[in-house]
This record gives structure tokens, C-alpha cells and sequence, in this order.
């Protein structure tokens, strides 16, 4: 009869324990939710004047699904996701191209980043968003990858280990080349986007 007690007891102090954690997390959850849901927006909009600082606005533009299914088929391009697309606008509230955000797998995760479109396709820049790569490797993106996509044709881009010698050309990070092809495919699968439904 004692164990039984016990046992009730013990069941009991568990639930409470439980529920108050619950309680305590939901509040959590409540209390930090806006302000991440802020600084993610804060990132988006940092990313979208890094590829097109001369944009005065940028306006959400629908998802083609089609056109997403047509620029993804390369087999490359499994583990992308285009997440958004903006028109940057000038000042007049005419467009100068297009921001597209992509999710790419990488070697840690995905690496989130936005590509910069103009309308006479040459790719503007890429800003990273999101990247959690190995320290010393793939943490060089920034340093390494992102400054080859500044003002280039929006082409096909390859991934090479030495010093490009081509248009196109993407030199690899040493030691990391899983993230250089994430970001260089996810490009690619930006430009085909861009082709496919915004040209």
C-alpha cells in the first residue's frame, strides 16, 4: 500500500514539474517570438539592399510553382529551395530587377542567402542570410564566394578548385568544396528562376 502511495506521489510531482516547464516555455516562446520574427526580417531587408543598394523599395512577387519546377529539375538543384522573390523598385517605383531568395543544402545546413537579379540579367551580388558551416571552411563564403558573384552575367556557374580561368567560373573554397557548390548551385537555380519566370 505504501508503494502505491509513493508511486501516486512521485506521479504527481512529475506532472506538476511537467507543467509548470510547459508553462514556462510556451511563456518563453510567447515573450521571444516577435522579437526573432523581428531581427529575421531585419536580415531579409539587409540582404535585399546588399544586392541592390540602389533600390528604394522592394515588392513581394508571387512564387511561380511552375516555373520553380522548371529551374529546379537539374538534378543539382535537389536540395534548393527558392523561399521568396522581390522586385526592387528605384525611386520612381520603376523595377531594376529581382532579389530571390534561395535555401541551398550545405555541409552543416541550409545556407540561406538572397541572389540580385537586374532586368538586363547580370547578377548584382549574393548576400548571405543564414550559414552554419565548419569554422575555417565553409565559413569563408563570405570572404571567398560572395565577392565572385559581383556584377557578373547571369549564367550557369561552375564550381572549379584552381583560379578560374572562364567566364563563370567559380573558384572553391580550399577544403570546402559541399559549400561551394550549395551556394554556386543555388545560384544557378536563381538565374534559372529568373529566367523562367521573370525575363
Amino acid at each position: 500500500m505504501r508503494d502505491v502511495k509513493t508511486l501516486i506521489k512521485n506521479a504527481f510531482v512529475l506532472f506538476v514539474i511537467t507543467l509548470v516547464a510547459g508553462v514556462s516555455l510556451g511563456f518563453v516562446y510567447q515573450v521571444t517570438k516577435e522579437p526573432i520574427a523581428y531581427q529575421a526580417q531585419l536580415a531579409q531587408i539587409k540582404a535585399n539592399q546588399a544586392v541592390f543598394p540602389d533600390a528604394s523599395d522592394f515588392t513581394d512577387v508571387d512564387i511561380d510553382d511552375a516555373a520553380e519546377s522548371t529551374a529546379l529539375a537539374n538534378p543539382d538543384y535537389s536540395k534548393i529551395d527558392i523561399t521568396s522573390v522581390k522586385q526592387a523598385v528605384d525611386e520612381s517605383g520603376n523595377g531594376i530587377g529581382y532579389v530571390i531568395q534561395v535555401s541551398s543544402a550545405g555541409y552543416g545546413d541550409n545556407i540561406v542567402f538572397t541572389v540580385g537579379i537586374t532586368n538586363d540579367s547580370q547578377v548584382n551580388g549574393i548576400s548571405l542570410i543564414s550559414i552554419n558551416e565548419t569554422p575555417g571552411l565553409g565559413m569563408n563564403a563570405e570572404k571567398v564566394i560572395v565577392p565572385q558573384f559581383v556584377n557578373v552575367p547571369a549564367t550557369t556557374f561552375n564550381v572549379v578548385k584552381s583560379a578560374s580561368s572562364a567566364d563563370g567560373d567559380i573558384e572553391a573554397i580550399s577544403g570546402a568544396t559541399i559549400t561551394s557548390k550549395a551556394v554556386t548551385y543555388g545560384v544557378n537555380a536563381a538565374v534559372a528562376y529568373f529566367n523562367a519566370a521573370l525575363q
